[in-house]
């Protein structure tokens, strides 16, 4: 099964939170630091988890991007 990535921008004070979310939910996906100037994430899921995924970045309140 291929992988559905989103790139976006979060309040760096913020990501290891995320980080710490996504483990709690039996690492339901990877995230990877593009750039850590800008704070500018990849996140890469299954597919069916879509909606839970973007569900909790909303709780966040990232900033998406195109991609890099």
């Amino acid at each position: 099964m291929r992988s559905t990535q989103i790139v976006f921008c979060l309040n760096p004070s913020k990501i290891a939170f995320l980080k710490f979310v996504l483990e709690g939910y039996d690492h339901l996906a990877n995230l990877t630091v593009l750039n850590p100037k800008r704070a500018l994430l990849k996140i890469s899921f299954y597919p069916t988890e879509e909606k839970r995924i973007k569900e909790i970045l909303a709780d966040f309140e990232v900033e998406f991007t195109e991609a890099h």
